[in-house]
Protein backbone atom coordinates (compact mmCIF):
# COMPACT_ATOMS: atom_id res chain seq x y z
CA UNK A 1 0.00 0.00 0.00
CA UNK A 2 1.01 3.41 -1.10
CA UNK A 3 1.13 5.38 2.65
CA UNK A 4 1.98 8.85 0.92
CA UNK A 5 -1.52 8.63 -0.50
CA UNK A 6 -2.70 8.91 3.80
CA UNK A 7 -1.90 12.48 3.02
CA UNK A 8 -4.86 14.57 4.45
CA UNK A 9 -6.82 11.56 5.59
CA UNK A 10 -7.71 9.86 8.78
CA UNK A 11 -6.41 6.55 10.30
CA UNK A 12 -7.90 5.10 13.58
CA UNK A 13 -5.12 2.50 15.69
CA UNK A 14 -6.53 -0.37 17.43
CA UNK A 15 -4.47 -1.65 19.62
CA UNK A 16 -0.79 -0.09 21.19
CA UNK A 17 1.94 1.35 18.71
CA UNK A 18 5.31 -1.28 19.24
CA UNK A 19 8.33 -0.19 17.72
CA UNK A 20 7.45 3.66 18.15
CA UNK A 21 5.90 5.36 21.60
CA UNK A 22 2.47 6.86 21.00
CA UNK A 23 3.93 10.47 21.42
CA UNK A 24 6.31 9.91 18.25
CA UNK A 25 3.62 7.67 16.36
CA UNK A 26 1.75 10.70 16.30
CA UNK A 27 4.55 13.60 15.73
CA UNK A 28 5.53 11.37 12.57
CA UNK A 29 1.21 11.55 11.85
CA UNK A 30 1.66 14.95 11.75
CA UNK A 31 4.56 15.83 9.78
CA UNK A 32 2.83 13.15 6.94
CA UNK A 33 -0.86 15.46 7.64
CA UNK A 34 -2.27 12.54 8.71
CA UNK A 35 -5.03 12.99 11.36
CA UNK A 36 -5.23 9.81 14.01
CA UNK A 37 -9.03 9.69 15.53
CA UNK A 38 -10.28 7.27 18.69
CA UNK A 39 -13.43 5.89 16.89
CA UNK A 40 -14.57 5.37 13.51
CA UNK A 41 -16.51 6.83 11.26
CA UNK A 42 -16.77 7.32 7.76
CA UNK A 43 -13.67 9.89 7.16
CA UNK A 44 -11.02 6.72 8.19
CA UNK A 45 -8.76 5.82 5.07
CA UNK A 46 -7.16 2.79 6.63
CA UNK A 47 -7.60 0.72 10.19
CA UNK A 48 -4.57 -0.13 11.64
CA UNK A 49 -4.31 -3.84 14.07
CA UNK A 50 -1.59 -2.84 16.28
CA UNK A 51 -0.77 -4.70 19.51
CA UNK A 52 -2.60 -5.57 22.67
CA UNK A 53 -5.75 -5.30 21.37
CA UNK A 54 -8.36 -5.06 24.15
CA UNK A 55 -11.87 -7.17 23.73
CA UNK A 56 -13.55 -4.32 22.41
CA UNK A 57 -10.77 -3.60 20.03
CA UNK A 58 -11.04 -6.87 19.24
CA UNK A 59 -14.73 -7.08 18.88
CA UNK A 60 -14.99 -3.34 16.95
CA UNK A 61 -12.04 -4.62 14.55
CA UNK A 62 -14.20 -7.93 13.61
CA UNK A 63 -17.50 -5.64 13.08
CA UNK A 64 -15.33 -3.20 10.69
CA UNK A 65 -14.13 -6.27 8.55
CA UNK A 66 -16.94 -7.32 7.67
CA UNK A 67 -19.18 -4.25 7.96
CA UNK A 68 -16.86 -1.41 6.35
CA UNK A 69 -14.92 -1.53 2.78
CA UNK A 70 -11.69 0.07 4.65
CA UNK A 71 -8.57 -1.51 4.36
CA UNK A 72 -7.30 -3.14 8.04
CA UNK A 73 -3.69 -3.13 7.81
CA UNK A 74 -0.79 -4.50 10.42
CA UNK A 75 1.12 -2.36 12.76
CA UNK A 76 4.50 -3.48 11.23
CA UNK A 77 4.67 -1.81 8.02
CA UNK A 78 3.09 1.07 8.99
CA UNK A 79 5.56 1.90 12.05
CA UNK A 80 8.44 0.87 9.67
CA UNK A 81 7.08 3.73 7.09
CA UNK A 82 6.81 6.53 9.70
CA UNK A 83 10.59 5.61 11.05
CA UNK A 84 11.83 6.81 7.31
CA UNK A 85 10.68 9.64 8.23
CA UNK A 86 12.61 10.17 11.93
CA UNK A 87 15.32 13.37 10.81
CA UNK A 88 18.39 11.60 12.51
CA UNK A 89 20.32 15.53 13.64
CA UNK A 90 16.96 16.51 14.31
CA UNK A 91 16.41 13.58 16.62
CA UNK A 92 19.87 13.77 18.22
CA UNK A 93 19.35 17.42 19.37
CA UNK A 94 16.42 16.86 21.16
CA UNK A 95 17.78 14.02 22.87
CA UNK A 96 21.14 15.83 23.44
CA UNK A 97 19.20 19.06 24.93
CA UNK A 98 16.44 17.32 26.43
CA UNK A 99 18.41 14.45 27.87
CA UNK A 100 15.40 12.28 28.30
CA UNK A 101 16.76 8.90 28.51
CA UNK A 102 13.54 7.03 28.46
CA UNK A 103 12.44 8.61 24.90
CA UNK A 104 16.24 7.56 24.21
CA UNK A 105 15.85 3.92 25.30
CA UNK A 106 12.49 3.77 22.92
CA UNK A 107 14.28 4.89 20.04
CA UNK A 108 17.18 2.30 21.05
CA UNK A 109 14.72 -0.89 20.86
CA UNK A 110 13.45 0.49 17.71
CA UNK A 111 13.85 -1.79 14.88
CA UNK A 112 13.54 0.07 11.82
CA UNK A 113 15.59 3.10 12.74
CA UNK A 114 19.09 3.22 10.71
CA UNK A 115 21.92 0.96 12.22
CA UNK A 116 23.68 4.60 11.39
CA UNK A 117 21.20 6.26 14.06
CA UNK A 118 21.52 3.04 16.17
CA UNK A 119 25.00 3.93 17.12
CA UNK A 120 25.03 7.65 17.73
CA UNK A 121 21.95 6.80 20.05
CA UNK A 122 23.59 4.55 22.06
CA UNK A 123 26.71 6.96 22.23
CA UNK A 124 23.94 9.19 24.21
CA UNK A 125 22.92 6.86 26.57
CA UNK A 126 23.49 7.80 30.22
CA UNK A 127 24.62 4.00 32.25
CA UNK A 128 24.36 5.80 35.51
CA UNK A 129 28.03 4.21 36.91
CA UNK A 130 26.34 0.51 36.68
CA UNK A 131 26.27 -2.38 34.71
CA UNK A 132 24.67 -3.71 32.03
CA UNK A 133 22.77 -5.68 33.50
CA UNK A 134 22.14 -3.79 36.96
CA UNK A 135 19.08 -1.96 36.43
CA UNK A 136 15.87 -2.07 34.01
CA UNK A 137 16.74 0.32 31.56
CA UNK A 138 20.42 -0.55 30.99
CA UNK A 139 19.11 -4.08 30.36
CA UNK A 140 16.92 -3.13 27.92
CA UNK A 141 19.49 -1.27 26.72
CA UNK A 142 21.95 -4.02 26.60
CA UNK A 143 19.38 -6.73 25.21
CA UNK A 144 18.47 -4.34 22.28
CA UNK A 145 22.16 -4.76 21.28
CA UNK A 146 21.88 -8.42 20.89
CA UNK A 147 18.53 -8.11 19.88
CA UNK A 148 19.61 -5.65 16.84
CA UNK A 149 22.11 -7.72 15.50
CA UNK A 150 21.98 -11.23 16.45
CA UNK A 151 20.82 -12.75 13.44
CA UNK A 152 18.93 -16.12 14.78
CA UNK A 153 17.60 -14.40 18.20
CA UNK A 154 14.61 -16.63 17.17
CA UNK A 155 16.43 -19.54 17.52
CA UNK A 156 17.84 -18.62 21.33
CA UNK A 157 15.63 -15.31 22.95
CA UNK A 158 17.38 -15.73 26.30
CA UNK A 159 20.98 -14.61 24.96
CA UNK A 160 19.32 -11.23 24.98
CA UNK A 161 19.53 -11.12 28.62
CA UNK A 162 22.76 -12.52 29.77
CA UNK A 163 26.53 -11.23 29.71
CA UNK A 164 27.74 -14.46 27.62
CA UNK A 165 24.92 -13.64 24.60
CA UNK A 166 26.74 -10.28 24.75
CA UNK A 167 30.04 -12.31 24.12
CA UNK A 168 28.52 -14.42 21.59
CA UNK A 169 27.04 -11.84 19.25
CA UNK A 170 30.63 -10.28 19.35
CA UNK A 171 31.90 -13.47 18.46
CA UNK A 172 29.57 -14.77 15.86
CA UNK A 173 28.30 -11.72 14.26
CA UNK A 174 31.11 -8.81 15.26
CA UNK A 175 31.86 -6.37 12.99
CA UNK A 176 34.74 -3.15 13.31
CA UNK A 177 31.58 -0.70 13.72
CA UNK A 178 29.71 -2.59 16.38
CA UNK A 179 32.52 -4.05 18.44
CA UNK A 180 34.07 -0.24 18.27
CA UNK A 181 30.28 0.74 19.81
CA UNK A 182 30.42 -1.85 22.30
CA UNK A 183 33.62 -1.02 23.60
CA UNK A 184 32.32 2.50 24.30
CA UNK A 185 29.89 1.71 26.26
CA UNK A 186 30.54 3.28 29.93
CA UNK A 187 30.92 -0.41 31.49
CA UNK A 188 33.08 -1.95 28.95
CA UNK A 189 35.35 1.11 28.61
CA UNK A 190 36.03 1.50 32.33
CA UNK A 191 36.22 -2.23 32.56
CA UNK A 192 39.24 -1.70 29.92
CA UNK A 193 40.97 0.74 31.68
CA UNK A 194 40.77 -0.69 35.32
CA UNK A 195 39.71 -4.73 35.13
CA UNK A 196 37.20 -4.80 38.24
CA UNK A 197 34.22 -7.14 37.04
CA UNK A 198 35.02 -10.67 36.36
CA UNK A 199 31.66 -10.89 34.82
CA UNK A 200 32.79 -8.83 31.68
CA UNK A 201 35.91 -11.01 31.13
CA UNK A 202 34.07 -13.11 28.27
CA UNK A 203 33.02 -9.99 26.48
CA UNK A 204 36.86 -8.92 26.61
CA UNK A 205 37.91 -11.86 25.49
CA UNK A 206 35.50 -11.97 22.36
CA UNK A 207 36.68 -8.81 21.79
CA UNK A 208 40.26 -9.54 22.03
CA UNK A 209 40.19 -12.41 19.62
CA UNK A 210 37.85 -10.88 16.86
CA UNK A 211 39.68 -10.22 13.34
CA UNK A 212 37.65 -6.92 13.15
CA UNK A 213 38.21 -5.46 16.48
CA UNK A 214 40.66 -2.38 16.14
CA UNK A 215 44.40 -2.01 17.22
CA UNK A 216 43.43 0.65 19.39
CA UNK A 217 41.27 -1.41 21.03
CA UNK A 218 43.56 -4.09 21.48
CA UNK A 219 46.14 -2.02 22.83
CA UNK A 220 43.96 -1.90 25.41
CA UNK A 221 43.74 -5.22 26.02
CA UNK A 222 47.61 -5.85 26.22
CA UNK A 223 48.05 -6.30 30.00
CA UNK A 224 45.69 -8.51 30.83
CA UNK A 225 44.95 -10.46 27.51
CA UNK A 226 48.16 -10.81 25.95
CA UNK A 227 47.85 -14.56 25.94
CA UNK A 228 44.22 -14.33 23.97
CA UNK A 229 45.98 -11.38 21.91
CA UNK A 230 48.94 -13.57 20.96
CA UNK A 231 46.55 -16.68 19.42
CA UNK A 232 44.76 -13.92 16.96
CA UNK A 233 45.34 -14.82 13.50
CA UNK A 234 46.35 -12.70 11.91
CA UNK A 235 48.18 -11.21 14.52
CA UNK A 236 47.94 -7.74 15.59
CA UNK A 237 50.28 -5.79 17.98
CA UNK A 238 53.17 -8.51 17.24
CA UNK A 239 56.06 -6.05 17.92
CA UNK A 240 54.36 -5.24 21.47
CA UNK A 241 53.93 -8.75 22.19
CA UNK A 242 57.32 -9.75 21.68
CA UNK A 243 59.01 -6.58 23.47
CA UNK A 244 57.07 -8.41 27.00
CA UNK A 245 59.53 -10.65 26.81
CA UNK A 246 56.60 -13.20 28.23
CA UNK A 247 57.37 -16.90 28.02
CA UNK A 248 53.99 -17.96 27.84
CA UNK A 249 53.34 -15.21 25.28
CA UNK A 250 56.19 -16.43 23.26
CA UNK A 251 55.36 -20.03 23.36
CA UNK A 252 51.86 -18.89 22.00
CA UNK A 253 53.55 -16.48 19.28
CA UNK A 254 55.71 -19.11 18.01
CA UNK A 255 52.68 -21.71 17.24
CA UNK A 256 51.09 -18.90 15.47
CA UNK A 257 50.99 -19.05 11.72
CA UNK A 258 50.37 -15.53 10.95
CA UNK A 259 53.58 -14.26 12.77
CA UNK A 260 56.23 -12.57 10.71
CA UNK A 261 59.12 -13.65 9.15
CA UNK A 262 61.08 -11.24 11.40
CA UNK A 263 59.03 -12.09 14.00
CA UNK A 264 59.47 -16.13 13.92
CA UNK A 265 63.26 -15.28 13.18
CA UNK A 266 63.15 -14.18 16.80
CA UNK A 267 61.73 -16.72 18.00
CA UNK A 268 63.22 -19.62 16.38
CA UNK A 269 66.70 -19.85 18.75
CA UNK A 270 64.41 -20.14 21.80
CA UNK A 271 61.33 -22.20 20.59
CA UNK A 272 62.96 -23.76 16.96
CA UNK A 273 60.97 -26.66 17.42
CA UNK A 274 57.75 -24.69 17.32
CA UNK A 275 58.81 -22.45 14.53
CA UNK A 276 59.41 -25.57 12.23
CA UNK A 277 56.06 -27.31 12.96
CA UNK A 278 54.18 -23.59 12.48
CA UNK A 279 55.87 -21.63 10.39
CA UNK A 280 54.98 -20.49 6.84
CA UNK A 281 58.42 -22.73 5.89
CA UNK A 282 60.42 -21.35 3.23
CA UNK A 283 63.86 -22.79 1.95
CA UNK A 284 65.99 -20.79 4.03
CA UNK A 285 64.30 -21.44 7.27
CA UNK A 286 64.32 -25.15 6.07
CA UNK A 287 67.67 -25.85 5.55
CA UNK A 288 68.19 -24.31 9.08
CA UNK A 289 65.58 -26.66 10.67
CA UNK A 290 65.88 -30.10 9.04
CA UNK A 291 69.06 -31.53 10.83
CA UNK A 292 67.82 -31.24 13.89
CA UNK A 293 63.70 -30.64 13.95
CA UNK A 294 62.74 -33.07 10.62
CA UNK A 295 59.78 -34.72 13.27
CA UNK A 296 58.33 -31.13 13.28
CA UNK A 297 59.03 -29.82 9.89
CA UNK A 298 57.15 -33.10 8.73
CA UNK A 299 53.83 -32.07 10.35
CA UNK A 300 53.82 -28.68 8.87
CA UNK A 301 51.26 -28.74 6.97
CA UNK A 302 52.90 -25.17 4.81
CA UNK A 303 56.09 -27.14 3.74
CA UNK A 304 56.45 -27.91 -0.34
CA UNK A 305 56.76 -30.83 -1.65
CA UNK A 306 60.29 -31.17 -2.49
CA UNK A 307 60.41 -30.30 1.00
CA UNK A 308 58.58 -32.97 2.12
CA UNK A 309 60.65 -35.53 -0.04
CA UNK A 310 64.04 -33.99 1.53
CA UNK A 311 62.19 -35.39 5.11
CA UNK A 312 61.13 -38.80 3.37
CA UNK A 313 64.30 -39.24 2.45
CA UNK A 314 65.81 -38.85 5.76
CA UNK A 315 64.87 -42.65 6.20
CA UNK A 316 63.23 -41.76 9.37
CA UNK A 317 60.66 -43.40 11.48
CA UNK A 318 59.31 -40.61 13.28
CA UNK A 319 59.68 -38.41 10.78
CA UNK A 320 57.65 -40.91 8.37
CA UNK A 321 55.02 -41.07 11.04
CA UNK A 322 54.41 -37.36 11.07
CA UNK A 323 54.20 -37.46 7.25
CA UNK A 324 51.59 -39.72 7.40
CA UNK A 325 49.04 -37.91 9.46
CA UNK A 326 49.70 -34.76 7.90
CA UNK A 327 47.32 -33.94 5.25
CA UNK A 328 49.30 -31.91 2.74
CA UNK A 329 51.20 -35.02 1.96
CA UNK A 330 50.34 -36.62 -1.19
CA UNK A 331 51.53 -38.25 -4.39
CA UNK A 332 54.44 -41.10 -4.05
CA UNK A 333 55.29 -39.77 -0.97
CA UNK A 334 51.34 -41.45 0.80
CA UNK A 335 51.65 -44.14 -1.23
CA UNK A 336 54.91 -45.46 -0.41
CA UNK A 337 53.74 -45.07 3.68
CA UNK A 338 50.23 -46.56 2.50
CA UNK A 339 52.18 -49.50 0.68
CA UNK A 340 54.96 -50.40 3.86
CA UNK A 341 52.27 -51.36 5.99
CA UNK A 342 53.51 -49.08 8.62
CA UNK A 343 51.80 -45.76 10.52
CA UNK A 344 48.27 -47.18 9.95
CA UNK A 345 47.11 -44.88 13.05
CA UNK A 346 48.71 -42.08 11.47
CA UNK A 347 46.92 -42.69 8.21
CA UNK A 348 44.17 -43.79 9.88
CA UNK A 349 44.04 -40.17 11.11
CA UNK A 350 44.94 -37.89 7.83
CA UNK A 351 41.73 -36.17 6.73
CA UNK A 352 42.83 -36.24 3.01
CA UNK A 353 42.99 -40.13 2.40
CA UNK A 354 40.72 -41.46 -0.72
CA UNK A 355 37.66 -43.27 -0.16
CA UNK A 356 39.52 -46.07 -1.56
CA UNK A 357 42.25 -46.17 0.91
CA UNK A 358 40.01 -45.39 4.08
CA UNK A 359 38.06 -48.68 3.33
CA UNK A 360 41.62 -50.93 3.47
CA UNK A 361 42.41 -49.03 6.17
CA UNK A 362 38.69 -50.11 8.39
CA UNK A 363 38.67 -53.57 6.51
CA UNK A 364 42.39 -53.92 8.33
CA UNK A 365 40.57 -54.38 11.54
CA UNK A 366 43.09 -52.76 14.00
CA UNK A 367 41.77 -51.26 16.86
CA UNK A 368 43.81 -48.44 17.33
CA UNK A 369 43.36 -47.97 13.40
CA UNK A 370 39.78 -47.93 13.84
CA UNK A 371 40.15 -45.57 17.10
CA UNK A 372 41.88 -43.21 14.46
CA UNK A 373 39.10 -43.74 11.85
CA UNK A 374 36.62 -43.08 14.07
CA UNK A 375 37.39 -39.69 15.09
CA UNK A 376 38.86 -38.51 11.90
CA UNK A 377 36.31 -36.07 10.17
CA UNK A 378 37.30 -36.90 6.47
CA UNK A 379 36.27 -40.71 7.34
CA UNK A 380 33.59 -42.21 5.15
CA UNK A 381 29.47 -41.61 6.84
CA UNK A 382 29.05 -45.45 6.17
CA UNK A 383 32.27 -46.26 7.68
CA UNK A 384 31.23 -44.10 10.58
CA UNK A 385 27.91 -45.86 10.97
CA UNK A 386 29.70 -49.05 11.01
CA UNK A 387 31.58 -47.97 13.79
CA UNK A 388 29.09 -46.23 15.97
CA UNK A 389 28.02 -49.96 16.78
CA UNK A 390 31.13 -50.94 17.82
CA UNK A 391 30.86 -49.65 21.55
CA UNK A 392 34.99 -48.91 21.63
CA UNK A 393 34.60 -46.22 19.07
CA UNK A 394 30.82 -45.07 19.90
CA UNK A 395 32.01 -42.03 21.62
CA UNK A 396 34.64 -40.98 18.96
CA UNK A 397 31.96 -41.29 16.09
CA UNK A 398 29.73 -38.95 18.26
CA UNK A 399 32.03 -36.52 19.06
CA UNK A 400 32.82 -36.27 14.93
CA UNK A 401 32.17 -32.85 14.34
CA UNK A 402 31.71 -34.80 10.34
CA UNK A 403 29.20 -37.26 11.33
CA UNK A 404 26.87 -34.23 13.85
CA UNK A 405 26.95 -32.54 10.86
CA UNK A 406 25.41 -35.59 8.95
CA UNK A 407 22.93 -36.26 11.03
CA UNK A 408 21.63 -32.41 12.11
CA UNK A 409 21.57 -32.10 8.06
CA UNK A 410 19.17 -35.52 7.33
CA UNK A 411 17.48 -35.00 10.51
CA UNK A 412 17.90 -38.51 11.76
CA UNK A 413 18.64 -37.99 15.38
CA UNK A 414 21.42 -40.23 17.52
CA UNK A 415 21.01 -43.66 18.06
Amino acid sequence: MNYDKLSGKSILLLGKTRALHISEFDALLKLHKIDRIQSYDHSVAVIIEGRMMNPYEQSESERLYEGENVPIIELADFEKWLCRSIEPNRLLMSLKLSRNQERLVDFLQNPYITDELYFKLLALYDWQKEGLFDNDSNRNVTASIIGRFYKDLDRNHNVQYAMSGLAHLIERYGTGELIDAIAQLEPIKDELKHRSNPSLSGVLDAIALHADTSEMILAQLIDGKRALLAHREPLALERELLALEDEEVNTILATNKSISSQGADALERVYPHLIAANMRMDEERFERLIEGYGVHLASNESCTHSMQERLFGLGDETVVEALASNPTTEGEIIEAIFASGKHRVALGSNPSLSSEKFEILYDSGESAVLGALAANRATPIEILYQLSLDRRYERSVKTNPAFGEHIQTYNIGWY
